[in-house]
């Protein structure tokens, strides 16, 4: 029985290992040729002749525009810091205005508040290249403002309600 038992052990390991390992059946392969057609691009030599080209003069006559600006226009208007300064000194701008300042120095500037309205904003450190944006509420004021670190730094923003003014428009 141990023979039988051996040789039948014996006979399932050798149909597995015959099985497992009889060559895969090849895939038939398919060729490209190696010759590709060649086209030569063909060229146009072309002369252009100088021409005479008329020249027209349009004059343009801007028309004047009353324009009432709504206070309820959201604008954002910016202010230098270059050279110790603040470029511009002085600013209008409606109430509900956004006031972003530009750090174009080398130098660290920090944008506060002065005067009547000491403490209305500071900016903390607005370092060389960033920005800071504060937006105005409607409280009409002059507000004066300076820079922390170069106190000889000083401007003023007026808040004013919208009155009626003359602007000149391009014609379109």
């Amino acid at each position: 029985m141990k023979k039988v038992i051996s040789f039948m052990i014996l006979l399932i390991a050798f149909v597995a290992f015959t099985a497992c390992t009889q060559p895969a059946a090849q895939e038939p392969v398919t060729t490209l040729p190696t010759t590709i057609p060649t086209v030569l691009p063909t060229t146009t030599e072309v002369t252009l002749e100088p021409t005479a080209v008329p020249t027209t003069v349009v004059t343009t006559v801007l028309p004047t525009v009353t324009r009432t600006l709504s206070p309820t226009t959201k604008v954002v208007t910016t202010i230098h810091m270059r050279n110790n300064t603040f470029v511009p000194l002085e600013l209008t701008v409606l109430p509900g205005t956004g006031i972003t300042w530009v750090n174009n120095d080398d130098k660290v500037h920090a944008v506060k508040t002065i005067g009547t309205y000491a403490g209305k904003f500071n900016s903390g450190d607005i370092l060389p290249g960033a920005v800071w944006s504060y937006t105005f509420g409607k409280q009409e004021g002059s507000f004066e403002f300076t820079c922390s670190y170069h106190p000889e730094m000083k401007g003023t923003i007026i808040i004013k309600k919208a009155e009626t003014s003359l602007v000149r428009t391009p014609a379109i």
